[in-house]
């Protein structure tokens, strides 16, 4: 028996004469077995009834320091660790929910042990749980959020955040209806300032929902009409000046900074997103944050404010709030990344379409003069034409370089052009009936203020493709050659705004029904 060549380290193959070769061990002594012994050794103390407390925190954090690899994750995944983490998370003791926690954070970067996290301890045997219940992983890891202690609820944001870290994660935690408890979480504790540095870390929540709205299918819906938004502005405007959180170090309070604003940024994709954001005076509390230090704060402000210029409000707000601090960042230069100068000019843009709002609600209101519409809604939108092009407004003044020059930027009248299809057809059909005779010259006297439609409109008479009244048609040909007969055209009394039931820039006709007015308006 001496004389065999011994090839197996384990104790059993190297002694095999030995009767009792585990005799040494104690049943609550914490120590590393040897190869594929290593981790169910450590499971099996987990998963012991009656093991104390401290007993289970020194193997849950000697499976923390084992796992600083991926071959001793996988494993540990599959000598089920995530199963006995899971059912450790709902232990009365505070010290084993920390470590437990710990755990499920640093298995949960494998995408082997999310896998196992939808099944959570539920292959477990029934007498193990019991006491806990059996279930999922992340309802477990959500009611840990709510906890007394501090740094069990930040082991569990940082288990979060790491389940989130990729796509499956993040599905996962929306389709576990974790999203919900995390905005529940944020609404309890924001807009107020946290006061010790585990909570402040807690906000690391927000890489959370940044990942769930950004990745995740539906990851948005649990954080509208909850009052998410408002608190979470709320939040931001009470920050400090320098950015930096009370009991936080500073690269985690700019991270906490800069993910708040991804949240914005990825719930203003959502209309419901954007009204509660507007609604929350959002815009000033993100232009605040176009000045501060870090780039990539200035950036996610950028872009959050890119989506809220989508809504007529926001484009009027940033009018008001946000011009010198975006001038400032386009006058930076190389200091700004690309991604940020490139939003910044799309921002620009698509808020300089304020005209607060006339020849953008040109082109809305051109078809409503087609012939095939109703006589009355007709009559209506050539007023209300009339007014967008004998009134500049203030955004109109506003012109920003577009990616290609164009010809339309220079007048209402050009821009109607453009964009209103046959406009001089459909409103020469007006002349021929009555009650729009007036309001129909008007039209077309605003319009030949402009050289390129009184060439237009020379050109369709001289081709005989309109077909004026005769009555008129002197007083055309001198329109569109330049006289002053469109001067003396009898004007009625330029009528109040209210009267014709315009309202602030967008100018909505309230008598052309519910279809028309949506029409009008957008």
């Amino acid at each position: 028996g001496y004389k065999r060549h011994i090839t197996s380290e384990f104790l059993k193959d190297r002694y095999p004469y030995l009767e009792d070769i585990n005799g040494h061990l104690k049943r609550d002594d914490v120590s590393m077995a040897f190869g594929s012994r290593l981790f169910p050794r450590l499971v099996e103390q987990l998963t012991t009834p009656g093991m104390a407390p401290e007993t289970l925190c020194e193997a849950l954090r000697t499976i923390c320091d084992l796992c600083s690899n991926q071959e001793n994750k996988c494993e540990a995944i599959a000598s089920d660790v995530v199963a006995a983490a899971t059912n450790l998370l709902m232990h009365e003791s505070v010290l084993v929910k920390r470590d437990a926690a710990r755990v499920i954070g640093s298995m949960a970067l494998l995408i082997v042990g999310r896998s196992n996290m939808p099944v959570g301890n539920t292959a477990m045997a029934k007498k193990l749980t019991s006491s806990t219940g059996a279930g999922a992983t992340l309802p477990r890891l959500a009611k840990l959020l709510f906890d007394k202690d501090e740094l069990v609820q930040m082991n569990a944001a940082r288990a979060m955040q790491a389940i989130t870290v990729f796509r499956d994660g993040c599905q996962q935690v929306v389709d576990q209806d974790t999203v919900r408890k995390i905005a529940q979480y944020l609404n309890a504790t924001l807009p107020d300032i946290p006061r010790t540095e585990p909570l402040s870390l807690c906000l690391l929540y927000m890489q959370t929902l940044a990942a769930v709205t950004m990745y995740a299918n539906g990851g948005m819906k649990d954080l509208f009409g909850v009052s998410f938004i408002k608190n979470l502005l709320g939040f931001l405007e009470r920050v400090p000046e320098d950015g930096k959180l009370p009991h936080a170090p500073p690269t985690e309070s700019m991270e906490t900074l800069r993910q708040a604003l991804r949240v914005l940024w990825h719930c203003g994709n959502d209309p419901r997103g954007r009204k509660e954001t507007l609604q929350a005076q959002g815009v000033r509390v993100i232009t605040g944050y176009l000045m501060t230090g870090d780039p990539k704060v200035r950036e996610a402000a950028v872009c959050a404010l890119n989506v809220a210029s989508l809504e007529t409000q926001g484009k009027r707000d940033i009018l008001e709030h946000s011009q010198e601090g975006l001038a400032t960042l386009l006058n930076n230069g190389d200091s700004e990344t690309p991604y940020l100068h490139e939003t910044c000019v799309q921002l620009v843009r698509c808020a300089s379409e304020l005209p607060a709002y006339g020849t953008a609600a040109l082109a809305a209101i051109g078809p409503l003069l087609q012939p095939k519409e109703a006589l009355a809604t007709r009559t209506k939108a050539a007023e209300v034409t009339v007014y967008f092009l004998e009134t500049q407004s203030e955004g109109d003044r506003i012109k920003v370089p577009p990616v290609c020059p164009t010809d339309n930027g220079q007048s209402s009248a050009d821009f109607a052009l453009e964009e209103c299809i046959d406009i001089f057809h459909n409103l020469v059909s007006l002349l021929h009936e009555p009650t729009a005779k007036d309001v129909a010259m008007r039209c077309l006297e605003a319009l030949c203020r402009s050289k390129r439609p009184r060439e237009e409109l020379a050109q369709l008479l001289a081709d005989s493709r309109v077909d004026p009244p005769e009555a008129c048609r002197a007083d055309l040909q001198e329109m569109a050659s330049g006289g002053d007969a469109a001067e003396n055209w009898p004007r009625r009394p330029k009528r109040r705004e209210a009267a014709m039931g315009y309202v602030d820039g967008a100018r909505q006709v309230t008598a052309l029904g519910d279809r028309k007015a949506d029409v009008v308006s957008a």
